[in-house]
């Protein structure tokens, strides 16, 4: 096992005889001497040197022999363990490398170590060869006159792992350059064992023709190496030889193929025909074909069973004893299909044993009619040409058709078609029934008001088959498309000839097929069958919650009514919860909105502060209430406002200016603000000799208190008020300043009033 254990030197040339400790005499250090490199290969090396001991060494002193490896400079070494198991002679080391790199250069030393000091030989390097093209041999292994058998042999891989290998060729012209991978034909080689590979060479290979070969190999380096060439003649032609002839005849499914056979080479043909394919270019036998009779040089087959508007290749072929000739590859495209669409029977005319049936057949451009005509049945509901039927002989694209000799009181299915090249296309069918005698007649049912559970009908008996009716109504069923008295009825106990009823009990959202009927005692006839659909209610769907505005104690929420599940809505709003969810209008708190153009608005209230609530948005229909998908709201937390910066000043005798902000809102609005004040004590809203209310919210505000008692003192503060309650600025006190003496204020004791003269 090699231990990697790298060393950094800070200088190469100090460490050459550098000892770690001082405790063993330099002089007795060993002498070691870096060895050259040799077996250098791209992946290999081995690395050679000698320590000799020193004659003044302790007997029995011993050391650590060992190289120093690395691929990234002179200064920064790998430490490999001890090597004494590869010592070649006395003094003689070895250790050969494995797994290096390619193109790379190595630098390396001897070193012995004594546990105390090491002293370490010269440093040298080598490179490991480089990659290079791969070498690669060729021979032929065999040719005919149409194919060449080649193999190869991967000699050298160039240092890296092979990718791809295979062969070149082209034609050979004089003076021609060997074919590369640029400018020949490649052929993949199938991998052998030990580097062989082997392939055979068929695309556009002709008799008696030179070609120049090369195999290849390519490596992951992207290096490719090639061999040397060689030129190889095919074969003298001996299977069969024919031309291919073009395709005629097509249609969207099928063509005619043409050939002409030229010569069998001497050996009889047994079998000749046509390959095709819609993949390949050039068919073989081994794809898709189809056989002629050997007689004659001209010889053709028709394809069938193919796809339309697709392109196919076909080539003829002939088979002799010595292989399959083949003709020149070329293709057809097919058409697309010529479909004919014919119009739903209209039948007219009905009697006893017979009736009209009209169509008309619409013709794409460049088709062509091949016959059309009417085809019918009494129990195949779509009727076939394969059954009964009667051409119509006329010339365009209408058919009409009397059926004669009936079955009287028969129903019939019949169906219109039309052939054309592509085949045969038909009508949707349509249906009657031959007169019957003493059987009513009935006709289509008029669809009225259809609910939830009820549909109203209406019909009428159009004869009575001159018998009376027995009984007369409707028939209808979930599942049979043409119900019978055998299914459910609504009988009409009326006594005229119209038919009339309302059926009720019936299932919300569901189709139901209806005939309505008419019974005598001849037996009971039928309407046409149609099918209505019940009305289909849903709950209310409800999207698009989402808040516009949410507070401490209250959010404003907004909703889309997307669809009212086709009923009108009897309420919607808004439903929340802390925990729950997926909240509910029975379980937990709800608020009513109005809906306007399919959105509504409410106001959530009764909140709680810093509280997180589960929202739905509900609406309410006469199926249930529709919710929509919950949001998660958190209301706000908010406290008093904040008033700082509250003095007081400038006095007169009447008067004080006063100034304070308001420096928070407390996050909610501020309904009052202004300044209370009092000589008495602090003041307060309720209890102060008078409030100045100022405008605003939050900011400044001053004012100048007036009326005031000259040199007295007053305690002022600033207020605001919001929904949380009153909040006060610190008391700023102030004296007026006194009243300046009038002539009219009483004199002073001991003083006399001087009248002036």
């Amino acid at each position: 096992m090699k231990r990697l254990q790298y060393i950094i030197w800070c200088s190469l040339l100090l460490f050459v005889a550098s000892c770690e400790k001082d405790t063993e005499p330099e002089n007795f250090a060993p002498v070691p001497i870096t060895g050259e490199t040799s077996g250098i290969t791209r992946f290999e090396a081995t690395l050679s040197g000698t320590v000799t001991p020193h004659p003044d060494s302790p007997q029995g002193q011993k050391h650590s022999i060992y190289f120093l490896i690395s691929s990234m400079s002179s200064k920064l070494l790998e430490k490999v363990d001890t090597i004494t198991g590869t010592r070649k002679a006395e003094n003689e080391y070895t250790l050969t490398l494995k797994d290096l790199k390619p193109g790379t250069t190595y630098y390396y030393s001897i070193e012995s170590s004594s546990g105390h000091n090491a002293v370490r030989g010269t440093i040298k390097e080598f490179t490991t060869l480089s990659t290079d093209d791969p070498s690669v041999t060729l021979s032929l292994t065999g040719k005919t006159e149409n194919s060449i058998s080649v193999s190869g042999i991967v000699t050298d891989e160039g240092g890296a792992t092979i990718q791809a290998r295979g062969f070149i060729y082209k034609l050979y012209s004089e003076g021609s350059n060997d074919p590369t991978l640029a400018d020949g034909t490649t052929v993949t080689g199938e991998s052998g064992e030990n580097g062989s590979f082997v392939g055979v060479i068929k695309e556009n290979i002709l008799p008696e023709t030179a070609y120049i070969i090369r195999a290849y190999a390519t490596n992951n380096d992207h290096k490719t190496g090639y061999s040397q060439s060689i030129t190889v003649t095919t074969n003298q032609l001996q299977v069969p030889s024919l031309t291919t002839g073009d395709a005629s005849d097509l249609t969207a499914y099928s063509a005619m193929l043409h050939a002409t056979f030229l010569s069998d080479n001497g050996f009889e043909v047994t079998e000749r025909g046509f390959c095709y394919s819609a993949e390949s270019q050039t068919p073989t036998i081994d794809h898709p074909r189809v056989r002629s009779e050997l007689e004659g040089n001209e010889f053709t087959a028709s394809v069938t069973g193919l796809e339309p508007s697709k392109t196919y290749y076909y080539r003829a072929y002939a088979i002799n004893s010595k292989g399959t000739g083949y003709g020149e590859a070329k293709e057809f495209t097919l058409p697309e299909v010529q479909t004919l669409t014919l119009s739903s029977p209209k039948v007219s005319n009905v009697t006893t044993n017979g009736a009209t049936i009209t169509s008309s057949v619409n013709l794409p451009s460049g088709a062509s009619i091949l016959e059309k005509g009417i085809c019918y049945s009494t129990s195949v509901l779509q009727p076939t040409i394969e059954g009964e039927h009667i051409i119509d002989p006329s010339e365009g694209n209408n058919i009409s058709v009397e059926l004669k000799d009936l079955i009287e009181g028969r129903q019939y299915y019949v169906c219109a078609y039309a052939i054309s090249r592509d085949g045969t296309f038909y009508s949707v069918p349509a249906e009657f029934s031959t007169v019957q005698t003493a059987l009513a007649e009935v006709s289509n049912i008029t669809l009225g008001d259809i609910d939830i559970s009820s549909a109203a009908l209406s019909a009428k008996i159009t004869k009575d088959g001159g018998t009376e009716i027995l009984e007369k109504g409707f028939c209808y069923s979930l599942n049979t498309e043409m119900p019978t008295i055998d299914n459910t009825l609504a009988v009409d106990p009326s006594e005229d000839m119209s038919i009339n009823a309302t059926l009720t009990g019936l299932e919300e959202g569901k189709a139901y097929y209806v005939r309505a009927y008419a019974t005598n005692k001849n037996g009971t006839a039928y309407s046409n069958a149609v099918t209505f659909t019940t009305v289909q209610h849903y709950k209310p769907a409800v999207e698009g919650l989402a808040e516009i505005e949410v507070n401490d104690d209250n959010a404003t929420m907004e909703a889309r009514l997307t669809d009212n599940g086709g009923m009108s809505i009897t309420e919607c709003g808004f439903c929340w919860d802390i925990s729950s969810a997926e909240p509910d209008i029975t379980r937990h708190k709800k608020v009513i909105a109005t809906l306007k153009d399919g959105v509504f608005q409410a106001q959530l209230t009764g909140l709680a502060y810093n509280t997180s609530y589960h929202v739905r948005a509900y609406a309410v229909n006469g199926k249930g209430v529709g919710y929509s998908a919950y949001v998660i709201i958190k209301t706000g937390s908010s406290a008093k406002a904040t008033i700082a910066d509250m003095t007081a000043g400038n006095p007169t005798p009447s008067t004080l200016d006063v100034s304070a902000t308001v420096s928070a809102d407390g996050g909610t609005e501020i309904t009052e603000r202004g300044f209370v004040y009092s000589s008495k004590g602090t003041p307060s809203v309720e209890e102060c000799e008078k409030k100045i209310v100022m405008e605003g919210t939050v900011g400044e505000m001053s004012a100048t208190l007036t009326g005031l008692t000259g040199y007295t003192n007053y305690s002022i503060r600033a207020y605001a008020v919001n929904k949380n309650g009153t909040a006060y600025s610190n008391t700023a006190t102030a004296r007026t300043k006194k009243t300046d003496p009038s002539i009219d204020d009483p004199a002073f004791p001991g003083t006399r009033t001087i009248k002036k003269k």
